[in-house]
């Protein structure tokens, strides 16, 4: 292994555990060569240590934590509780296996012993610690520079002032380096001082701000008034009852940046996210849209100037940049990195990787995941491009490490269905909604065939989100038999889908995609089963369920109804979709008499005959 020190620092590759016990970290270099097999519990940021290498917080496979160097060797052995990422002063804190608390520099080795009970990062110069006689600030030897008794602690600003909580009077007010009290004791809450000697402060429930002197720039009125950024902005919430806003105010309480809609609480690259609940976009600290609201979606820039993004596609109104980008992009696909000068770089991923709740990840530690059309999860750089695939098998026996160039540098193998593929959670395509028993391999017309020859029994079809029943086509026990909506027949889930409000919300496109993919699945449905049963019946609609929005289309095979039927419910902001295969039988006490002909059941007899109490026509609701 070479010893010349890497330009860039390596990245931290989440894999999951052959043992299932939760999830393990390899290193891999930008191209994503292997340097460390995925052993690791948890990786913090890499710093430079001063001598053209890298160093980062670690922890083993039992959660004991040391530091690691850029090659994936250990500098100090993992025997901490905890280690903390390098910052100020080039320290990391860390916790001893007593429980104690101290810093260590870029070698691993301790600079400020752990005698700590207490301890926290370092801001201008200080840092808040705790010895058994309770808070304090040390300098970077670390000496007690100021003591207590404080019932609170606050950080250190530009300025040499900090803001604590006297344990006396429970009143906050500002102390200097050598721990004189500069400002009285007289707020309810107190933030430390921005880059410009303004200061957020508290009277009750209103914020407001005051100089060095601790006279007031802007009396309290402010509900929310946050700590001044490193660009003399702080974020605010504002207003009167009915008449609120939300922005940006700078050091003299001026209202820099106002949100018409949404807009983050901070900065990133110093750029900050706006939307009107479709559309985002990006403005700088003078509030000048700098990045055009054309994204579907999009998250704030990590500190190396990068975001994922949904681009929305404005290519049909002519517009040649909009054209060039869809174009460039894969088709039907508009997720990809977005930078901070702009440059929008297309990823050939359908999506990025969600947590359990439909959230995406987005960066961390310089690479966003995304999910492979083959199950896999591809580890993007901040320029769009791969630098490495954590793949499963088919059969979940095999996990592998693929770098850039396509060869796999790591596998394990474990029991079969060990290592679970990544599914997309919002953009599925048509299949992925399918839901019927070998879908999608089965065809819909063995399905349909199967219903015919299943034996009737009286069913109705349920609401994902207004019902709850394990099985959606079993009545309850003891129900009457004769209860309105229920049909006569088999029938049998084709595709569906639950999309929650909030996921709606921040993902404006979602349901106008997931509507599209079940026309989708339903044309396709009907042409397989005209194929197979004939030309569907002219003018017959028979709706098992109503809701929102339902279609339906019905063919006659003997005396049945086959029906194919959508059915769309909103509920609490929540939207289902359905979409229902159905063999409809005759009700028993409509079957003919003995060499009498059978009953016929479409929409007509369903509107005439109140005892046709199976079929439903549109409109109607329960």
């Amino acid at each position: 292994m070479s010893s010349i020190p890497p330009a860039v620092p390596p990245y931290a590759v989440p894999c999951p555990n052959p043992a299932g016990s939760g999830t393990r970290h390899a290193l891999v270099d930008p191209d994503g060569r292997l340097l460390r097999e995925p052993d690791l519990s948890g990786v913090g940021p890499f710093h430079a240590d001063g001598f053209g290498g890298f160093v980062a917080p670690a922890a083993d496979g039992d959660g004991r934590w040391g530091y690691l160097d850029h090659r994936g060797a250990w500098l100090a052995e993992p025997e901490l509780r905890h280690a903390g990422a390098f910052e100020e002063f080039g320290l990391s804190r860390f916790q001893a296996a007593d429980g104690r608390w101290g810093y260590a520099g870029s070698d691993g080795a301790p600079v400020i012993p752990p005698t700590l009970v207490e301890a926290y990062s370092f801001r201008h110069g200080m840092a808040v610690a705790a010895t058994e006689d309770g808070w304090c600030y040390i300098d970077g030897a670390g000496s007690i520079v100021i003591s207590g008794p404080f019932s609170g602690v606050g950080a250190f600003g530009p300025n040499g002032l900090v803001g604590v909580r006297m344990a006396d009077s429970g009143l906050c007010g500002y102390l200097d380096r050598t721990g004189r009290q500069v400002i009285e004791a007289r707020f309810d809450g107190a933030s430390p001082f921005g880059p410009h000697g303004v200061a957020p402060v508290r009277m009750g429930k209103r914020w407001g701000l005051i100089d060095e002197a601790g006279e007031w720039v802007v009396e309290p009125s402010y509900p929310r008034l946050d700590a001044f950024a490193e660009n003399g902005l702080a974020y605010v919430l504002g207003g009167t009852l009915g008449n609120h806003y939300k922005g940006f105010v700078n050091a003299r309480g001026e209202l820099v940046i106002k949100a018409d809609n949404r807009i983050s609480d901070t900065f990133g690259a110093g750029l900050v996210r706006f939307d009107d609940d479709y559309l985002h976009g990006y403005l700088d600290a003078t509030g000048e849209e700098v990045i055009d609201q054309q994204y579907e979606w999009a998250e704030d820039f990590d500190e190396g100037g990068a975001a994922v993004a949904h681009f929305f596609d404005i290519g049909e109104d002519g517009d040649p940049q909009a054209a060039a980008a869809a174009e460039a992009r894969p088709p039907g696909r508009a997720w990809g990195v977005l930078r901070a000068d702009g440059r929008f770089f297309p990823v050939a991923h359908p999506e990025p990787l969600t947590d359990a709740d439909g959230w995406i990840l987005g960066f961390r530690g310089g690479l966003a995941p995304f999910v492979t059309g083959d199950g896999g999860v591809a580890y993007v750089d901040r320029d769009g491009r791969d630098v490495c695939r954590v793949q499963p098998s088919a059969d979940g026996v095999v996990l592998g490490i693929v770098d850039r160039a396509g060869t796999t540098v790591w596998e394990t193998a474990a029991a079969a269905g060990t290592f679970e593929r990544a599914e997309i959670a919002h953009a599925r395509d048509a299949a992925g909604y399918l839901v019927y028993p070998g879908a999608p391999e089965r065809d819909v017309v063995d399905l349909a065939g199967e219903l015919l020859a299943a034996e009737p029994r009286r069913f109705e079809p349920c609401s994902l989100i207004l019902d709850d029943r394990e099985d959606p086509y079993e009545l309850p026990e003891g129900e009457d038999e004769e209860v309105d909506g229920t049909s006569f027949g088999a029938a049998c889930v084709v595709a569906e889908v639950n999309l929650f409000a909030e996921h709606q919300h921040a993902f404006p496109y979602l349901q106008e995609w997931t509507v599209e993919r079940f026309q989708e699945i339903e044309e396709d449905a009907v042409e397989r089963l005209s194929a197979r049963f004939g030309a569907p019946l002219p003018g017959v609609e028979i709706y098992l369920r109503c809701g929102d929005g339902e279609t339906s289309t019905v063919w006659g095979v003997g005396e049945r109804r086959l029906v194919l039927q959508s059915c769309l419910v909103v509920g609490d902001g929540d939207v289902e979709i359905q979409l229902w295969l159905a063999a409809v039988d005759p009700e028993p006490s409509d079957a003919p008499a003995e060499g009498g002909a059978p009953a016929d059941v479409d929409a007509q007899d369903a509107v005439a005959d109140p005892d046709t109490r199976h079929l439903r026509t549109k409109g109607s609701h329960r």
